[in-house]
């Protein structure tokens, strides 16, 4: 009010401050406005300090680092006050149901997931060592079981005009007869291994060369000639090298097998004549082997030495003789075709 002195101030030290007064002039009441709300008073944080890190390791603030610090940080922390659907709640109030929530939630589709897999897999403890062993066992014999199963089919196709068959029948047809044969061969062969007197027989003799001769259990059988006890291998080879009239892949590698180091050595004196004849190339060397064809030649080396009789067909003018040498003695060369031609060579039943 007017002429009214104001109130004095306390200017010392030790008087507390006070919020001053404003004093509407004209009224008898003052207007005093609510005091505002009070701040939540919380904890005193201290600025973190730079502290050097030490080999390469960040260092903790030093007030959280103190005991009991950080763990008075943290509970304070949970007490902010949180706005949700328009009530201030303590943060802790909010955080931990959906904790809560999130734990059931992942507990539950752990459970979910760990019945499903029980579920598809028997247990263990049901199964006997000869179930656990018997997939095993399935898996190396599956080859050898599936052959016996593919006959009736094959069988059932066999017996139809090919007219009534699809192309993949027939191609179906073509390929079991093939592994048929193959089979059989190698049949012949363990049987062979394991009795090699069975060779002997005149029966086996046969279905060895049949096989031979057959493209698709050529190498089977040749395997099996090879490896068996001489001087039959070498025999055998030789006729399947030298029994057809044309040249191809299976007689080639006959020829290579009764020349190898292991079978040429164990062949008859008869068939050594022959194959040093069929390798010889100049005069000089067939000279050097009529000796041996006078005195163990047979048949097999008749025609290598008939065609050394030819006085024609070397130098410029195909008119020279390739094998003048022989003309020094020509009848050691008359004696030893007519020596060959009177020994018959073993006989072998063909296909």
């Amino acid at each position: 009010m007017l002429g009214v002195a104001p109130p004095r101030i306390e200017s010392s030290a030790e008087s507390p401050l006070r919020s001053p007064v404003f004093v509407r002039s004209g009224t008898s009441i003052a207007d005093v406005e609510p005091p505002p709300v009070p701040r939540m008073a919380l904890p005193s944080r201290p600025p973190p300090r730079q502290v050097p890190e030490a080999n390469g390791v960040s260092q903790a603030p030093p007030a959280l680092a103190q005991p009991g610090k950080g763990v008075a940080w943290a509970r304070a922390m949970l007490q902010v006050p949180a706005r949700v659907a328009g009530r201030q709640l303590p943060l802790w109030q909010v955080l931990v149901p959906g904790f809560v929530v999130g734990g059931g939630l992942v507990a539950l589709l752990a459970s979910a997931l760990g019945g499903a897999a029980a579920a598809a897999k028997p247990p263990q403890a049901a199964l006997s060592p000869a179930a656990v062993a018997a997939p095993a066992a399935a898996a190396v014999a599956k080859p050898s079981d599936e052959k016996p199963a593919l006959a009736p089919a094959l069988d059932k196709l066999d017996g139809k005009a090919p007219e009534t068959l699809s192309s993949s029948d027939l191609l179906r047809l073509a390929e079991g007869r093939v592994e048929r044969e193959r089979e059989a061969a190698r049949a012949l062969r363990n049987k062979l291994e394991s009795d090699p007197a069975l060779a002997k027989d005149k029966a086996v003799q046969t279905e060895l060369l049949r096989l031979a001769a057959d493209g698709d259990t050529a190498r089977e059988a040749l395997s099996a000639i090879a490896h068996l006890q001489a001087p039959l291998n070498a025999e055998l080879l030789y006729e399947v090298w030298t029994g057809t009239a044309g040249r191809n892949d299976t007689t080639e590698l006959a020829r290579s097998l009764v020349y190898s180091t292991d079978v040429r050595p164990q062949a008859s004196p008869a068939l050594a004549v022959a194959l040093e004849l069929r390798l010889a190339e100049t005069c000089e060397q067939f000279k050097g082997a009529l000796p041996k064809a006078l005195k163990d030649g047979d048949r097999r080396a008749l025609h290598l030495l008939t065609k050394l009789t030819a006085k024609r067909g070397c130098g410029p003018k195909k008119a020279a003789d390739c094998f003048a040498c022989l003309r020094e003695q020509p009848d050691e060369l008359t004696a030893t075709i007519n020596a060959v031609k009177s020994r018959r060579p073993p006989s072998y039943a063909t296909p």
